[in-house]
């Protein structure tokens, strides 16, 4: 881990994986916003520099392939986030929408930030949904298409630079849901369970966590790898 104050912290992870259960640990946003360089990302959350940069050079840095997603190709990448974790996404997040409801049924009047928790899961589960299905149909089979035309030497048409307007939509939907979370996990406080809390209340509580742990890691490999890599290979078609 050499240079870290001159890298900001999306490099630092996409470099080692490894690195981010540290950001986690100290509610650094490596996922949408890890342009900031490491210094300022410790300054905006109060976090000691010389103390981060010291968990950040004892990591490992042996990185488990299933994990070192900036070394993959990009058609795999993609499998992965389609094959692996939409369907996780999809799957968790119906299982949020329909638990959230009716956990705040039973417990709603007793802890007033159930119902908050729950307005905000049934407002982000149709936003998430639909994002995936974006990705699937249109940005991921466009992305495909650039690789076989590399693969075989043929320069297709994309002087337009059709990425740019779709990526941005793409990472503003991040933005509002990433935030959506931060506010989950700000009124559950961090997921702090009451003393008498029952098991429907813990496992409410432990899906959520677990989800956004999830969605922060697939925001980064999208935010931070797919989507540079495919505005660089698009902008290599048609380099003057």
């Amino acid at each position: 881990m050499k240079d870290l104050l001159k890298q900001n912290v999306a490099t630092i992870v996409t470099k080692n994986i490894n690195t981010a259960p540290i950001f986690r640990k100290h509610k650094i946003d490596f996922s949408c916003h890890g342009d900031m360089l490491l210094s300022k990302a410790c300054e905006e959350q109060n976090v000691n520099l010389k103390q981060i940069v010291k968990e950040l050079n004892a990591v490992n840095d042996n990185i488990y392939y299933l994990k070192d997603y900036n070394s993959w190709e990009l058609d795999f990448l993609i499998d992965f986030l389609v094959n692996i974790h939409h369907d996780y996404k999809e799957e968790n997040i119906l299982f949020l929408r329909e638990y959230g409801e009716k956990v705040t049924k039973i417990y709603g009047k007793e802890y007033k930030e159930l119902k908050k928790v729950n307005v905000l899961i049934q407002e982000i589960t149709e936003y998430i949904l639909e994002h995936m299905r974006n990705e699937e149909n249109t940005i991921f089979p466009y992305i495909k298409k650039l690789i076989v035309a590399k693969n075989k030497n043929h320069i297709p048409d994309t002087k337009n630079s059709p990425l740019n307007e779709p990526i941005d939509s793409l990472e503003d939907d991040h933005e509002k849901v990433g935030y959506a979370f931060k506010q989950i996990s700000k009124l559950t406080n961090n997921y702090f369970l009451p003393r008498d809390a029952c098991i429907s209340y813990k496992i409410l509580y432990l899906k959520l966590q677990q989800f956004e742990e999830e969605l922060y890691k697939h925001i980064h490999i999208e935010n931070n790898i797919l989507f540079p890599k495919a505005k660089k290979l698009e902008r290599s078609f048609y380099k003057v």
